[in-house]
């Protein structure tokens, strides 16, 4: 009984998205990535678009898109954000975490695109989740600096004071 009991566990633990992972933390390089956005394109960490930028990261299940809502209109009336020049804000959104329809969730994708200005990437494997050991079924914010440092983290919905670190974080690094 032991024996099942234990195979059992070992089959859970392997199983798990994030038991595949090595945790990004505050301080260490962040991991490249190779993504893609609804149109095919694929971006890296590598990408023109985020050279010499600040990046705030979203990883999102689909099922809690709003949970940081408040974070990215924040993010959008800041105006000491210089996002021509030193910041960048992208999405990635976890597909596999949905139980919604492709064709439903580009809908939803390219309308959020839109109303919050985020370059918008598919993550269908769980990559994110294994390269940086965010949470699956949550709504991670992840801000890396110019040289793809970890300079923030927050797994879940952002209190007020988290929000002000996290922009505050931003302003710090686009200056640097």
């Amino acid at each position: 009984m032991k024996k099942i009991l234990m195979a059992f566990l070992l089959v859970l633990l392997w199983s798990s998205p994030a038991a595949w992972a090595d945790e990004l933390k505050v301080g260490e390089k962040a991991s490249n990535f190779a993504l893609k956005d609804s149109s095919g394109k694929i971006y890296t960490l590598d990408s023109q678009e985020f050279q010499g930028r600040v990046i705030s990261i979203f990883y999102i299940d689909p099922n809690k898109k709003n949970w940081n809502k408040h974070v990215e209109t924040a993010l959008l009336k800041d105006e000491e954000l210089d996002r021509k020049n030193s910041y960048k804000g992208l999405l990635i959104t976890n597909l596999k975490a949905s139980k919604m329809p492709n064709l439903i969730m580009k809908r939803v994708i390219k309308n959020k695109q839109e109303n919050t200005g985020l370059l918008l990437l598919l993550d269908k494997d769980y990559s994110i989740i294994k390269a940086w050991g965010l949470k699956n079924h949550s709504s991670d914010v992840v801000v890396l600096d110019k040289e793809k440092i970890c300079r923030y983290k927050y797994s879940g919905k952002l209190p007020p004071e988290e929000v002000e670190k996290l922009i505050n974080v931003i302003k710090e690094y686009q200056v640097k």
